[in-house]
């Protein structure tokens, strides 16, 4: 069903409102559209098919940023969750959207919150809070992350070891909370058992990165490449 000049990229979100879209989901619509792709909205409110139907009408998947997965979906209780940042329409919604997507190998990016969804959806687990990965309201902080040789990511980016990436979570995938049929593709150079790039080698194009590449005003070019190879596999998909 890919249109040759356009693929079909469903966008997952937290809600369709307009003041959600402008805060939360316009970077990924245009990067996506940049990319070459067309963008489609996916939230619970609009959510009006199963899983396999809505994953049937795309060429690839985004699954974007934003809260906090509930952990009763990685069979955990609340330690260190934030409760007001929990949508349990999304969680499902996004879980069976990604669930589906595997299935049937459609290209899937995760991005930051999507990352985690991913590992999730799975079956690995999350650490529920890490200090210092959060940057402030006044100001995007930075770190290092390596890349891993020979991987999906490495050629994504045309990068192998150190890269400068932003960040803005507070929950991770740690080496072993790692789900079974992923392997890592990044990590923090801190500390190689806080991930920071997952991907399904068995899959055509299952790629997650726990930063944020789709805020290009923050970043060098070279995390726009992501896009670009994401919206070209969905072509070929």
């Amino acid at each position: 069903m890919t249109s040759d000049t356009f693929p079909r990229i469903g966008i997952t979100a937290r809600s369709a409102e307009k003041s959600y879209f402008d805060g939360w989901v316009r970077n990924y619509w245009w990067a996506v559209t940049w990319a070459g792709g067309q963008p489609v909205l996916l939230t619970p409110e609009t959510a009006a098919l199963p899983p396999e139907q809505q994953v049937a009408q795309l060429d690839g998947l985004l699954l974007s940023g934003g809260g906090d997965i509930h952990p009763k979906h990685y069979q955990q209780r609340m330690r260190g969750t934030e409760k007001h940042a929990i949508h349990e329409g999304r969680d499902t919604l996004e879980l069976g959207l990604a669930r589906a997507a595997l299935a049937v190998d459609l290209p899937i990016l995760g991005v930051c919150r999507g990352f985690q969804v991913l590992n999730v959806a799975l079956g690995g687990g999350l650490l529920q809070h890490v200090d210092g990965h959060r940057s402030p309201k006044e100001a995007v902080s930075y770190h290092e992350v390596a890349v891993t040789p020979d991987t999906l990511l490495a050629r994504a980016l045309g990068v192998e070891g150190p890269f400068t990436v932003n960040t803005y979570h507070h929950q991770a995938v740690t080496t072993d909370r790692l789900a079974p049929g992923l392997r890592a593709s990044a990590a923090t150079v801190q500390g190689p058992d806080l991930l920071e790039g997952i991907e399904a080698p068995d899959r055509r194009w299952t790629l997650a990165v726990q930063w944020h590449p789709e805020r290009f005003y923050e970043l060098d070019d070279r995390h726009r490449r992501l896009f670009s190879e994401f919206i070209g596999a969905a072509r070929e998909a």
